[in-house]
């Protein structure tokens, strides 16, 4: 199929949107981070649809997902990405998370081993700590940029500090499938500030150290060259660990996959095919 099935499913109490790239192979599942949405993931999926059966999902309160007031904090994603699989019948299949995503996943690993064979995850947060909710926490509070137009986005993104790194199709997807317009008639991006509140995230804390020491599945680290500062701790992870592998993207920063779809892409393959990790591509 030319383009992704784009289908709910209704599981605990919201409604969850996901597109299937359809079943070509094994599965692979992929989960966007904070503000994003399934479709930021198309380009890489392109890449992958023709040998792997490629499933995106948009969290709640992402996307065309269930926006709703609460079920944000780590332990409801968490049952909400393993209703999901379940309600799909999703067994040993490979996990692909980014920044919050890669956190959910981890979890999720964690407390339902039959789920994931594999996990790769793109610059996630090994420790989220008080610093860092409460930097999530002041998102809520600043006011929503708007455009009049896709037009409008469009420009506003290729001139963008981070976005403007995206490769252009990437942006053509984020214009055309992560906007809405508004009932004022205003685009906005398609991420709900309920995510972000003070009740949602303080105190929400996790280590992942811990438990990448107790999953016994193959782990590959992912990141971006330039946040080696932002996400320092990637480096905390223990060395003496033979199930975690590390790959840094060169001229990449925290979206990798959406500057280098097609290395990010590539990299999947090779770690699906248990091929050896390089550690810079």
């Amino acid at each position: 199929m030319a383009n992704p099935l784009k289908r709910w499913q209704v599981l605990r109490d919201a409604r969850i949107a996901y597109v299937d790239w359809g079943e070509n192979g094994p599965t692979i599942l992929l989960l966007h981070g904070d503000m994003r949405t399934g479709r930021s993931w198309d380009a890489v999926a392109r890449s992958l649809r023709a040998m792997f059966h490629v499933i995106s999902v948009d969290a709640r309160g992402h996307g065309d997902s269930e926006w709703s007031d609460h079920g944000y904090r780590f332990d409801e994603r968490v049952k909400d990405l393993a209703a999901f699989c379940i309600a799909l019948g999703l067994k040993n299949i490979v996990g692909v998370g980014h920044s919050t995503g890669g956190v959910v996943m981890a979890l999720c690993a964690a407390q339902y081993p039959t789920i994931f064979k594999r996990l790769a995850l793109l610059e996630p947060m090994i420790v989220v700590d008080e610093k860092f909710q409460s930097a999530m926490i002041k998102r809520s509070e600043f006011s929503r940029t708007t455009w009049k137009d896709r037009e409008e986005l469009f420009i506003f993104l290729k001139n963008h500090a981070g976005a403007g790194f995206w490769r252009e199709d990437v942006i053509q997807d984020v214009v055309q499938h992560e906007s809405y317009f508004r009932k004022d008639g205003l685009l906005d991006m398609k991420w709900s500030p309920n995510s972000f509140r003070e009740t949602e995230r303080d105190g929400d804390y996790v280590d992942l150290k811990p438990i990448f020491r107790d999953l016994n599945i193959p782990i590959l680290l992912v990141r971006g060259s330039a946040e080696q500062n932002t996400f320092e701790n990637l480096h905390y992870v223990p060395e003496d660990m033979p199930n975690v592998s590390r790959c840094t993207i060169r001229n990449t920063g925290h979206n990798m996959y959406m500057e280098k779809p097609e290395s990010v892409a590539q990299l999947l393959i090779k770690f699906n095919d248990s091929q050896s990790i390089p550690t810079c591509l």
